[in-house]
């Protein structure tokens, strides 16, 4: 009997601990994401998080070689990674993503005709979708019209539909008083765009050296160049000049209202044209499971109507997904109408795609700065 009891017991306490195992919560779910701030909101994340039962793990980088660099060396520690399309080959080259079944987007059909048939996914994905955009921005030129007298800007604007010339850049009349960012990538493709070559992302030998005569003109015309928001706020307001061209340009004006001095300044498009990037969510290989299934949902809620309206708000640039515009300030809507609605927008806009030669441009540019 006490051999009985003994056995009895030891199968009542292994009955026990398995039920009592059963019942243990099992651990959440993880998604995990890298990112540039702005893309992982606790408005969205929380609510997110809640509604899936799982836990999104948070990685920011500084710098898009940063975040390169962190993907490649751990790529199953991501899941999806914010990028444009000028690094799309990067990754894709590194064997680092892999493609998006836009069927399983719920809310991929609610984005802008632009947004789903621009070319750029299918050519630089060789044939498949890698790159599911969420916002998009553009290279614009500030101006001081409280201190420059229409009188001479007429010669180079188009008043109605916000449109200004590059010429102003190299204009005797504006000498000393325009600025421009100090970014190889930019300023080379938008003096191209300036010289009406039709591919600036391929430029041939020839025109290298034109872009880079075009850009000596415009240094030796301007002021001073720039490095970022602050910096274009500080140059515009301090009035050490009344031209900039630069990335920052819903996020500035939103700073111009904030100090009350918005009304002093227009926001022009380049005339014939300017870059255009368009952030977005690639889906890292190793990714699987839960977590490729918590990924898709991610990306779809971030391509759906609230979080859209969400974007408009919180960063100003332009939006995929129509349904989010009531999302955007009168400040935006006042300076960068185009952002409401990318079909709107009054010239050429070249999607931002690898140049044939990063390294070069670098080099052409620092050879103009230095060139006396």
């Amino acid at each position: 009997m006490k051999r009985f009891g003994l056995w009895a017991a030891l199968a009542v306490a292994l009955v026990l601990s398995l039920v009592l195992a059963g019942c243990k919560p099992a651990e959440p779910a993880v998604m995990s994401l890298m990112a540039f701030a702005g893309y992982a909101e606790d408005a969205w994340v929380k609510p997110f998080e809640e509604a899936n039962k799982c836990t999104v793990k948070i990685n920011y980088a500084g710098t898009v070689e940063e975040m390169f660099n962190k993907v490649k060396s751990a790529p199953n520690e991501y899941n999806i990674v914010s990028i444009d399309p000028g690094r799309i080959p990067m990754y894709k080259n590194a064997g680092l993503l892999q493609p998006v079944d836009t069927k399983k987007l719920s809310n991929y059909l609610k984005m802008g005709a632009f947004f789903r048939e621009h070319p750029y996914n299918k050519m630089l994905g060789g044939g498949d979708t890698l790159h599911v955009p969420i916002v998009w921005g553009t290279q614009t030129i500030t101006v001081n019209t409280a201190k420059v007298p229409k009188a001479k800007l007429d010669k180079y604007v188009n008043w109605d539909k916000k449109t200004i010339s590059y010429n102003i850049f190299t204009a005797p009349e504006f000498k000393g008083q325009t600025a421009f960012f100090d970014e190889s990538a930019n300023l080379t493709n938008c003096a191209a765009i300036a010289l009406g070559i039709e591919d600036n992302f391929n430029l041939t030998e020839a025109q290298f050296q034109q872009v880079a005569e075009l850009l000596y003109k415009w240094k030796k015309n301007a002021r001073t160049f720039t490095s970022g928001l602050d910096s274009e706020f500080s140059v515009l307001t301090s009035e050490d000049a009344f031209f900039v061209l630069g990335g920052n340009d819903a996020l500035l004006n939103i700073k111009l209202e904030e100090a009350g001095v918005r009304q002093s300044f227009t926001q022009f498009v380049p005339d014939p044209g300017t870059i255009c990037w368009i952030d977005g969510w690639v889906i890292t290989e190793p990714t699987k499971g839960k977590s490729l299934e918590l990924a898709y949902k991610y990306i779809d809620m971030m391509i759906g109507d609230q979080v859209q309206k969400q974007l408009a708000n919180l960063i100003g640039y332009g939006i995929v997904n129509p349904a989010g515009g009531e999302g955007f300030s009168e400040v935006i809507k006042d300076s960068t109408y185009w952002y409401l609605d990318i079909a709107t927008f009054p010239n050429k806009l070249a999607i931002m795609v690898p140049e044939e030669d990063p390294a070069k441009r670098v080099e052409l540019w620092n050879a103009v700065k230095a060139r006396q």
